[in-house]
């Protein structure tokens, strides 16, 4: 699993074979995730910490994570989320 993300109401686990619909909501999930392996970083995305390639610094005190995976994934990290990120991957 590189990340989950909700889109148009629906829960994606996303891997490298493909994304799969999850039945549970992400505030539920994050719960049952392990949070030294687990980050939510926006509201709709939890990311995979072992995934992340590189963080980039994004507009109006926000991040970028780009993630290892096949299709080298950027996803935006809210601002409300930069500590939380910061403090997981210990930068």
């Amino acid at each position: 699993m590189t990340h989950f993300i909700s889109e148009d109401r629906y829960i994606y686990a996303c891997t490298d074979r493909g994304r799969f619909l999850v039945n549970l909501p992400l505030g539920v999930l994050e719960t049952k995730l392990d949070p030294s392996k687990f980050s939510r970083i926006h509201r709709s995305v939890i990311v995979n910490l072992d995934f992340v390639e590189r963080v980039s610094r994004w507009f109006a005190g926000r991040l970028s994570v780009r993630l290892r995976d096949s299709d080298k994934t950027e996803l935006i990290v809210s601002r409300h989320k930069v500590k939380g990120l910061r403090r997981a991957l210990g930068l």
